[in-house]
């Protein structure tokens, strides 16, 4: 500080044409830099008001750009301002502190214990909820769950830190867009390949050693087992149902490589686009590994305690198939279907499942094998073992007092083991209502029939599976598949409903479509030969039937999971609080100081008004007459700095100057346009400022002698760079114009407005049109929009600025006008052909 201010008053009082070029250089590092804040602001705020999902070391990397952005400007103020940037400095540092505590993943603890039996597991946290799951069954109830054991979330923590991979990690993951199935894939196969080649640590290896002894010592020495995620955040609020991979059949050599494909899986596509979406850190879900002895199951499926709207409120669904659960689950096969009262003493009824293959265990491998007709034939489980698992169901969710979705198998002497227990996740009621009309003169309903595995309805274009559409899949699509794998959990962000030919209510992909809101509609024959791709149609789940149209009666809003639960969006709400509010607005008011900054936002508004004054203030401190005030004939005051032949030579020794006394081009050429004759500068509107402070304005900009929000005007014979301030809003304006074409370019920043939200959302989609149209490339983020055009000619961008400046008086007040998008093209159109009052609705 006391260097800074050393040389601050060494070149005022010595060198003041040094003090002069470094004030220059620093004011236009700063508001580089100020734009570079505005940007990754606003990017910071699409995340959080547009429902962007990212990972959080994405937001992370964000907020670090925006903060270094933040420091960086206070750095240059520093050259301006030194005691001001000193005191920014301070809340600066207090603000990244919070907010990076905020974003702060949860500790990693990487000690011991690594592996841990059933019986030893006590949390979740380490064990991770199915292996938590399975061993209160096994303590509380002693149900028959196999004797297995986990690695523990601390192994995989310790494999990391042992690996160095929390870094490579972080960099792959904070540049994933999950709207990019494309690379989604890539970015999850650099994921996979970074776990896949680490080694694991000593500790850990010999760990799992002793593991699988102890259950050779229970099962025999050619036990083998199943390894299965045992992820934190799975198997509870959230399910990540079928998104981790198990590996089936593994005995002691392999154990070690079976841990690694199932850490792998924790970055999969599917599971990557899961744990984004519902709004997880990486380091909110580590993994913990479940191992288990393979149970050769003759029988396996899962049970359903509640099955809300069919039957009773209180039956469960028992459904069953031949062989490994796998076809079940992923949607293969649709296995036999029982239902039973809610205690599991009474079956109610049965259903004959389509199961035409089944999968078991041959040594250490999975085979496929064709059901003999006695198996086609014949129910899977027999009444007295359907009971049994009937009763253990009903125990098992009054344990856990919240209906259940449980994994389970039978071995060919009957012997039952549980496998799995979690909450079952629940679809809301469907709403009543109305009959679709088929009275059209046309055949309206294209299919009907099938089961409903997640209730709903939506409408959209139809994207057949299998002709490569799902890569550009557009928002709003109705999927059209054979069968329902869990990998097409990647694409639920883009589509409204789904039709599988095949399928079973008890699939993992069924399971998230449930969760998501998601209409899916299963067992629908023949779907792909009738239903054509981009044909619109409606999907009605709950009635099980398929509309051509969309039927805008029927639709109702997605039941997708609700933003303001999500981790993500709580957490982005949080630290939006300490970066978005602005509490320093009144320029002139006497809380505009530094140590008044309560958001990162406060202390860039400050810091580029305090740039601004300064700069403007050069005058002043070096003797210069090169700032003068603009008399004009429209009420906005405005400052000008000449950097050299902006203004007349004449002019030099005024301190108020007239429009015969500028010789910018570029000004001369904006100011024509906002002073047409069409843009009403004389229906005065006034806002109440700040404590009821009544500042009158001209159409949304400062006028009479009013020193707040005052537009400042930096410009040379060919250049300008204008920042007009409105009344909620401000312009900037910036633009070279010479003889070169080449070197020539507008560039034009709007933010802001006094309006809604939808109001002010509606005037930059109005500008995006208008600036489309003269040439502009236009970015719009939030309620910021930039504008650029570049390599134009001389007489040409003069042209444009004239318009540029009708546009500024046409919108000036239109964000407080629009009230729905129709009126956008109506008023743009109105432009075009010459009527720039907006103030008042058009007819």
């Amino acid at each position: 500080m006391l260097n800074t201010l050393f040389k601050y008053w060494s070149y005022r009082l010595f060198s003041p044409d040094t003090l002069h070029r470094q004030t220059y250089e620093a004011f236009k590092h700063l508001l580089k830099q100020d734009g570079r804040a505005h940007d990754l602001m606003a990017e910071l705020e699409i995340l959080y008001y547009e429902g962007k999902r990212r990972d959080m070391a994405g937001i992370r990397s964000l907020f670090t750009q925006f903060s270094s952005a933040v420091q960086a400007m206070i750095g240059s103020l520093a050259v301006l301002k030194p005691t001001d940037a000193t005191t920014l400095a301070q809340y600066h540092k207090k603000l990244d502190f919070y907010i990076r505590f905020l974003l702060a993943p949860p500790l990693q603890p990487a000690g011991k214990p690594f592996v841990l039996a059933l019986s030893e597991i006590t949390k979740s946290d380490v064990s991770g909820n199915k292996a938590y799951n399975l061993a209160k069954l096994k303590t509380e109830l002693n149900a028959p769950v196999p004797d297995g054991f986990v690695i523990t979330t601390n192994a995989f923590h310790l494999l990391l830190e042992y690996n160095n991979l929390r870094a490579p990690l972080d960099e792959l993951l904070s540049k994933i867009d999950i709207e990019d199935i494309t690379g989604l894939q890539e970015s999850s196969r650099q994921l996979m390949a970074l776990i896949l080649a680490a080694t694991i640590p000593p500790e850990v290896s010999e760990e799992v050693e002793k593991g699988f002894s102890s259950m050779e010592e229970t099962y025999g020495a050619s036990v083998l087992a199943a390894v299965r995620s045992s992820a934190v955040s799975e198997d509870g609020e959230h399910s990540f149902a079928g998104q981790y991979h198990t590996e089936l059949g593994v005995d002691r050599e392999n154990i070690l490589q079976g841990y690694l494909k199932v850490l792998a899986s924790k970055y999969s596509p599917e599971s990557l686009f899961y744990r984004i979406t519902i709004g997880l850190a990486d380091e909110e879900a580590p993994m913990a590994v479940l191992v288990l002895p393979m149970v050769d199951a003759a029988m396996s499926g899962v049970v359903y305690t509640r099955i809300p709207y069919e039957l009773e409120t209180s039956a469960m669904a028992v459904h069953a198939i031949h062989g490994l659960g796998e076809v079940l689950v992923s949607g293969k096969a649709v296995g036999d279907i029982a239902y039973l009262n809610g205690g599991g003493e009474k079956i109610i009824r049965r259903r004959k499942g389509t199961q035409a293959q089944k999968l078991r265990m041959n040594g250490s491998t999975v085979k496929e094998y064709a059901l003999q007709q006695a198996e086609r034939d014949e129910f899977c489980l027999q009444e007295d073992r359907l009971l049994e698992l009937g009763r253990w169901a009903g125990r098992i969710e009054n344990l856990y007092e919240e209906p259940q979705d449980i994994e389970w198998a039978a071995t060919d002497d009957g012997s039952l083991f549980i496998l799995q227990s979690r909450p079952f996740h629940q679809e809301k009621a469907p709403a009543p209502r109305p009959e679709v009309s088929t009275n059209t003169g046309e055949e309206r309903i294209l299919l009907q029939g099938g089961r409903k595995a997640a209730g709903g309805i939506a409408a959209g274009p139809v994207v057949l599976a299998g002709d490569d559409a799902a890569l550009k899949i557009d928002h709003g699509a109705v999927l059209v598949t054979g069968t329902t794998p869990p990998s097409l959990v990647r694409l639920l962000n883009k589509i409204s409903a789904v039709i599988a030919e095949q399928g079973s209510t008890a699939g993992h992909f069924s399971t998230v479509c449930r969760e998501f809101g998601i209409p899916l509609l299963i067992g629908v024959p023949d779907a792909l030969d009738i239903l054509r791709s981009g044909q619109i149609v409606t999907v009605d789940a709950d009635r099980q039937m398929v509309y051509a149209g969309a039927e805008k009666g029927l639709i109702q809003e997605k039941g997708q999971v609700s933003q303001d639960n999500l981790p993500y969006f709580r957490k982005l709400r949080a630290i939006m609080d300490f970066i978005t509010p602005l509490h320093l607005i009144d320029t002139e008011g006497k809380d505009f100081r530094p140590e008044n900054s309560r958001s990162l936002h406060d202390i860039i508004r400050y810091t580029h008004e305090q740039a601004v004054r300064t700069m403007f203030s050069l005058g002043e401190k070096t003797g210069s007459k090169s700032k003068k005030q603009l008399q004009a004939e429209i009420p906005l005051k405005v400052h000008l700095l000449d950097v050299g032949g902006g203004l007349c030579a004449a002019a030099e020794n005024n301190n108020q100057v007239t429009l015969d006394d500028i010789c910018c081009q570029p000004f001369l050429s904006l100011w024509k346009g906002l002073s047409h004759p069409g843009v009403d500068w004389q229906s005065h509107s006034h806002f109440d400022w700040k404590r009821s402070d009544e500042i009158a304005l001209a159409g949304g900009f400062t006028w009479g002698n009013s020193s707040e929000l005052g537009s400042y005007a930096i410009m040379g014979l060919d250049y300008l760079n204008f920042n007009i301030r409105f009344g909620y809003h401000f312009t900037l304006v910036d633009t070279l114009c010479g003889k070169d074409a080449r070197t020539n370019f507008c560039l034009l920043r709007f933010a802001g407005g006094g309006g809604a939200y939808s109001g002010r959302f509606l005037r930059l989609e109005f500008l995006d049109i208008v600036l489309q149209r003269l040439g502009f490339e236009v970015t719009v983020k939030a309620d910021l929009l930039d504008a650029r055009l570049n390599e134009i000619g001389e007489q040409e961008l003069c042209d444009v600025l004239d318009l540029l400046g009708r546009m500024l008086g046409a919108v000036k007040l239109l964000d407080l006008v629009l009230r729905q998008e129709e009126d956008v093209a109506k008023y743009v159109d109105l432009f075009f052909k010459g009527q720039y009052t907006f103030t008042q609705p058009s007819s």
